[in-house]
């Protein structure tokens, strides 16, 4: 038999492997000796559509009994992740988890604003100023981030992050200064940002376009589920230990957190080790990794067929991250409007959020442990609905797969160039919208006619159910735009959100007062309602703008192959 080559991890954005009913004569006699390949099939060609995976560079087919002739399965690529089933179910995990800190962090500071103004002597307009620099390095530092990881790697970026919230937490609790409390919020921000980025690129490093919607889902849940819990352990340290106990709780679990992914989470980043069967280096190197060698939690040596461990795996030279990659990203067309979307249903979602403790004080007198938890039927809803959205994208795909008869390779990755991604993850997503923004709108107007408190606890919890929903579509709809550079993508609409959420809730609560409940999230439903036209063209021209931007890119590659 041939000698068969090994070869690099396959990849969702690889090119085109021949065309459709493309016949490829066998090899000649001369190649093989007539104990390996019968003379009478010889002479035969074999037919292979162009969705089945060519192996390696030699490799010679088998010869079924039927006569019809097959590619041997140790010829087949490599699979997308060569993590064990358990590994990825802890990746995940950790993943889901660390994505509470940034919304965590932000939520659990809102019901000691009160105690803070008192304890600056300032006004709580004064005081608010802290939660905008927060939301604004949180839009921007992730940009720088997000290039990092993609050159280096998750866990260098992740531990780099990971120590700064640390330390900040730590500077926070101990300060006594107003201007102090201003620089160490945004860098608060700046270390707890990147999570949700680094979260989402993880699970495009695991998982194929086929399963990878679910596992975003799970992702978006424990960034959902960071405002539900954060009021109320705030309410409760604020209340009974003072507002210096919130830094102290971050520090400690942060802390905690940050200690165990050291030890436990393996490196990901497929730019580093491939499909996870190329051994890590400094950095990247777990405590575990160390400690195992070789086995480092992987299925068996049968299924890593990664790069050879000799092969360098990313250029010794590490540029300065640059943000100019995510902005480059944001004018895209289709990236720009599913973006511009995006941000509308975050913004609807923060002014939702951000005045809530007020409202719920003025409308119904309760205190900061009572406002904290009226915000829980809001976050559960977003979580779930996160999760059951991430399952139904998975669904859909399939079921739009077997349709179109597109293969479905949940381990091998699937090839998108002519796969109908926009319509798979978009294609119900006004549903979702149109509820959540009916929803707030009748929000607004049970909470001025001051009804039963169950009425807004219930419409809370379906909001936020339909509005992560949509958000979990667009998500993953980004994530299949550029698998390459998942931190990248999620980085880029993290600005945008960002942003714009900052400006949204800075002037909510001046709209608030100027024309009531009522007519306030009456405007903010319809600006959402507003934008659902926005997502047709994607839908319709989608494809054609994703393809003129795969041959625009495959040009300036074959251009720059020509300079070197």
């Amino acid at each position: 038999m041939a000698e068969k080559t090994s070869h690099p991890p396959s990849d969702e954005k690889g090119p085109d492997l021949g065309v459709d009913g493309e016949s490829i004569p066998l090899p000649s006699a001369s190649s093989s000796s007539s104990s390996e390949l019968p003379s009478e099939c010889v002479s035969k060609t074999a037919t292979i559509p162009p969705s089945a995976p060519l192996g390696g560079v030699g490799a010679v087919p088998d010869v079924e009994k039927n006569g019809e002739v097959s590619l041997p399965q140790d010829a087949l690529p490599p699979p997308y992740s060569v993590f064990s089933k358990k590994m990825k179910v802890f990746i995940i995990f950790m993943s889901a988890l660390s994505t509470l800190f940034s919304p965590m962090s932000s939520f659990i500071y809102l019901p000691a604003l009160d105690k803070l103004s008192d304890y600056y002597h300032i006004s709580v307009a004064k005081i608010n100023f802290s939660v905008t620099t927060y939301m604004i390095m949180q839009g921007v530092a992730p940009m720088f981030f997000a290039d990092l990881a993609d050159q280096i790697g998750r866990r260098p970026v992740y531990i780099l992050t990971l120590t700064i919230y640390v330390l900040a937490n730590m500077a926070l609790a101990l300060q006594g200064n107003y201007a102090a409390l201003l620089v160490l919020r945004a860098l608060q921000s700046t270390g707890s940002s990147g999570t949700v980025a680094l979260g989402n690129a993880v699970m495009a490093d695991i998982a194929t376009s086929a399963e990878r919607s679910g596992y975003i889902g799970y992702v978006q849940a424990g960034a959902m589920f960071g405002p539900a819990l954060a009021p109320t352990i705030g309410g409760i340290l604020t209340q009974y230990l003072g507002w210096r106990a919130i830094f102290w709780f971050l520090v400690i679990a942060s802390g905690i957190y940050l200690a165990a992914y050291a030890v436990l989470l393996p490196e990901t980043c497929r730019k580093i080790v491939g499909n996870g069967s190329i051994p890590p280096r400094g950095w990247n190197k777990s405590l575990m990794d160390i400690i195992r060698g070789p086995e480092r939690h992987r299925r068996g040596s049968d299924d890593s067929q990664g790069q050879p461990e000799g092969q360098p795996t990313r250029s010794s030279h590490i540029r300065f991250p640059n943000p100019i990659s995510a902005l480059r990203i944001i004018v895209e067309k289709d990236v720009a409007i599913v973006m511009l979307f995006a941000s509308i249903m975050i913004t609807g979602f923060y002014t939702i959020m951000v005045p809530i403790s007020p409202v719920f004080h003025d409308t119904y007198g309760f205190n900061q442990l009572q406002t904290g938890l009226c915000y829980i039927p809001f976050s559960i809803g977003s979580g779930i609905g996160s999760i059951l959205a991430g399952r139904f994208l998975d669904f859909n795909f399939k079921k739009m797969a077997r349709k179109i008869g597109h293969p479905v390779e949940q381990r091998r990755g699937d090839a998108l160039r002519k796969f109908p991604i926009e319509k798979a993850r978009l294609q119900v997503i006004w549903i979702p919208t149109l509820i959540g923004a009916c929803c707030v709108t009748v929000w607004g107007w049970v909470l001025q006619r001051r009804t039963h408190l169950a009425v807004p606890l219930i419409l809370l919890f379906i909001s936020g159910f339909m509005i992560s929903g949509a958000m979990t579509m667009q998500q993953t709809l980004l994530i299949d735009l550029y698998p390459q550079s998942p931190a990248t993508v999620t980085a880029a609409q993290n600005l945008c959100r960002c942003l714009l959420s900052a400006a949204g809730t800075s002037v909510i609560q001046y709209i608030i007062d100027g024309i009531g409940l009522g007519w306030a999230y009456t405007l903010v439903g319809l600006i959402t309602m507003a934008f659902i036209p926005t997502l047709f063209p994607v839908l319709k021209w989608g494809p054609e703008w994703r393809e003129e931007r795969f041959l625009r890119n495959e040009r300036k590659k074959e251009q720059a192959q020509r300079e070197k």
